[in-house]
């Protein structure tokens, strides 16, 4: 599992450095904002797997990973990716996922940009994940929950890919919180970034070989 602490404007550095093709270094500092970014595939089975959001530690049982947080399993009822959220409390609220709508309990992919807070509507819905986690793509899912070393609710947004129909095959790519219980905002991670630009690279250098074709006819 890798680890990387930046602050906002060191991680929108790291976007900026990606963008103009150089190659930017995470400070080694504590800081306020915590991304793990090493993929955890998640397993169709009613098991799943579980995750400690605040130290990145992952297993196959609760009993396997003391702190853990989330747990995104095979529902098996409906044979469907659902979530399920660490019972423990900080002021009568347990973790939980940002929701489409306040009082709703679907989880909303959120956009870039989207501020993640005490004020964001959540849920914790295992079935939540109806529509928007079980068609293909890249999601941004949104969340709370309770750091076992301060003891405070912190804030934070994870990158989800899933499959079509169930939500199956899932990884979760990586994700991101501040440990001071301040909000955050959702940014692309630099390694998303950095494919971005190889795309936009590749597809700028097929326009300048149309056009010299087109100059040269």
């Amino acid at each position: 599992m890798t680890l990387q602490h930046a602050n906002i404007q060191t991680r929108l550095g790291l976007c900026a450095a990606a963008l103009a093709g150089t190659a930017a270094a995470v400070p080694n500092a504590q800081a306020d904002i915590i991304t793990f970014n090493t993929p955890i595939a998640i397993p169709a089975t009613f098991s799943g797997v579980y995750v400690n959001l605040g130290t990145g530690a992952i297993g196959g049982s609760a009993g396997a990973v003391p702190g853990w947080d989330f747990n995104p399993y095979l529902v098996t009822s409906t044979t469907a990716l659902g979530f399920y959220w660490s019972p423990d409390l900080v002021g009568g609220l347990r973790g939980a996922g940002v929701a489409t709508t306040a009082g709703g309990t679907s989880y909303a992919d959120l956009a870039l940009g989207t501020v993640v807070s005490s004020a964001s509507p959540f849920t914790s819905a295992i079935q939540g994940t109806n529509p928007n986690y079980l068609n293909t793509g890249t999601h941004f899912l949104g969340f709370r929950f309770v750091n076992e070393t301060t003891g405070a609710m912190n804030f934070g947004y994870m990158t989800i890919t899933t499959g079509s129909g169930n939500g199956f095959p899932a990884t979760i790519q990586s994700w991101s919180y501040d440990n001071t219980g301040a909000a955050i905002t959702v940014v692309p991670e630099p390694q998303m970034t950095a494919l971005l630009t190889i795309g936009a690279i590749v597809l700028g250098a097929l326009g300048v070989r149309k056009w010299r074709r087109q100059a040269t006819a």
